[in-house]
C-alpha cells in the first residue's frame, strides 16, 4: 500500500454478518479499485489488492464471517470483459471464477456460509487448466495474478441465484443483500427522464428511501438510519448521489450527512459511514445527539485518499479456500 498526494476517491463497504469486520472498496481513479478489510477491534484497516478495472461493489457480498468475498468485475479491454469471482478478503485472486462478458446481471450472494448464489445464467466455472494464460490476461492486478484453484470445495453449493438469474444491474443483488441485512424500502421514489438534468443521468423527482433500525436500544428509543438516493450518474462524481440521516421513530432528524456514499449500523450500535475519502465512526453514546454538523463527535477511522496503485501478490493463505 503506497501513499502519495491526497486524491479524490469513492468508498463503499459491506458489513460481515458476524460483526467482526467489513470489506471496503476504494475506487479512484475511476478505473482503479482497492479492496480493504476493516477490522472493528481497534479499527484496523488491512489493505489487499488493487484492480486495474472496475468492481461493481453493489453486486458483491461477504460470507457470514467475512472471510470470503464474491465480487463482480470488469476489464473491457480484455477477452472476457466481465466476470464474477470468489476470493479471500481483502484479496482479489480468484479461488473460483465465472465468465460473464457483459454488465447485464453478474455478481452474487452468500445465502449461507457454504451457499453461493450467482446472478449468471449458469454456474459453470472457468477452469484454469486449459485457459491459464488467458486468465492471466483477463485478471491482471498489476502483476501476474492468475486464478488460484478454480475448484469449489464439495461442501459448497453453487447455483444460479433467483428466478431470472443473469439479468438486472446492481439490483436485484443489492436490494436482496441489504434487505437480508435489516434494511427496508420506505419509498421507491420517482425517477425523472434520462438526460433531463444537466450533469446527471437521472435526477429523481422524489428520492428513493431505505432505512434500517439501530440494532441496540438508544437513549431516545428506536433510532433509524435512512439512505436517501437523490440522483444517479453524476458527471465527474459518484454514480449514486446519496445522503444519509439518523432520525427518531417519530421522524425527528437528529443528524443529516450529505454526500455520504455509505453508512450502516454496527451490531454494537455505533454508526459507521463513508464520506469523500474518509471512513468514520460515530459511537453509540452520540448516535442520538441532535446536531447540525454531520461530523460532530465523530471519530475519523482512516483517510484513504492518499493511497495509490501498488501491485500486490496475494499471500499463500489468500490463494486457498478456508
Amino acid at each position: 500500500m503506497s501513499e502519495g498526494k491526497s486524491a479524490s476517491c469513492r468508498l463503499y463497504a459491506i458489513l460481515a454478518r458476524d460483526g467482526r469486520s467489513a470489506v471496503v472498496f476504494r475506487r479512484g481513479p475511476s478505473r482503479q479499485v482497492l479492496v480493504l478489510r476493516w477490522w472493528f477491534d481497534g479499527d484496523r484497516i488491512e489493505a489487499g489488492q488493487w484492480l486495474n478495472g472496475r468492481i461493481y461493489e453493489r453486486r458483491c457480498d461477504l460470507s457470514p464471517d467475512g472471510d470470503l468475498l464474491i465480487y463482480f468485475a470488469a476489464k473491457w479491454n480484455t477477452t472476457m470483459g466481465t466476470w464474477t469471482a470468489v476470493s479471500r478478503t481483502p484479496y482479489l485472486t480468484a479461488l473460483a471464477l465465472w465468465a460473464k462478458g457483459d454488465a447485464w446481471g453478474g455478481g452474487g450472494v452468500f445465502d449461507g456460509a457454504y451457499a453461493i448464489g450467482l446472478n449468471h445464467f449458469d454456474a459453470r466455472l472457468v477452469r484454469p487448466g486449459a485457459t491459464k494464460a488467458t486468465i492471466r490476461t483477463w485478471h491482471p492486478l498489476g502483476g501476474d495474478v492468475e486464478q488460484a484453484t478454480g475448484v469449489v470445495p464439495n461442501h459448497f453449493k453453487v447455483q444460479p441465484w433467483g428466478e431470472h438469474a443473469g439479468r438486472g444491474a446492481d439490483n436485484p443483488i443489492h436490494d436482496h443483500r441489504i434487505r437480508r441485512d435489516g434494511w427496508s424500502c420506505v419509498d421507491r421514489g420517482e425517477k425523472g427522464r434520462n438526460g433531463d438534468s444537466k450533469g446527471f443521468s437521472w435526477v429523481l423527482n422524489s428520492p428513493e428511501i431505505y432505512q434500517r433500525q439501530t440494532p441496540v436500544p438508544q437513549t431516545k428509543g428506536v433510532l433509524l438510519l435512512r439512505r436517501i438516493l437523490k440522483a444517479i450518474g453524476q458527471r465527474d462524481g459518484p454514480w449514486y448521489v446519496e445522503d444519509h440521516e439518523i432520525l427518531t421513530a417519530e421522524g425527528t432528524v437528529l443528524r443529516h450527512i450529505p454526500e455520504c456514499s455509505w453508512a450502516d449500523w454496527q451490531l454494537n450500535g455505533d454508526l459507521l459511514f463513508a464520506r469523500e475519502s474518509c471512513l468514520y465512526r460515530l459511537l453509540k453514546i452520540h448516535a442520538a445527539d441532535e446536531v447540525s454538523d454531520p461530523l460532530a463527535n465523530v471519530r475519523l477511522v482512516a483517510d484513504l485518499g492518499p493511497l495509490t496503485f501498488t501491485s500486490v501478490y496475494a499471500p499463500d493463505w489468500a490463494r486457498q479456500w478456508p
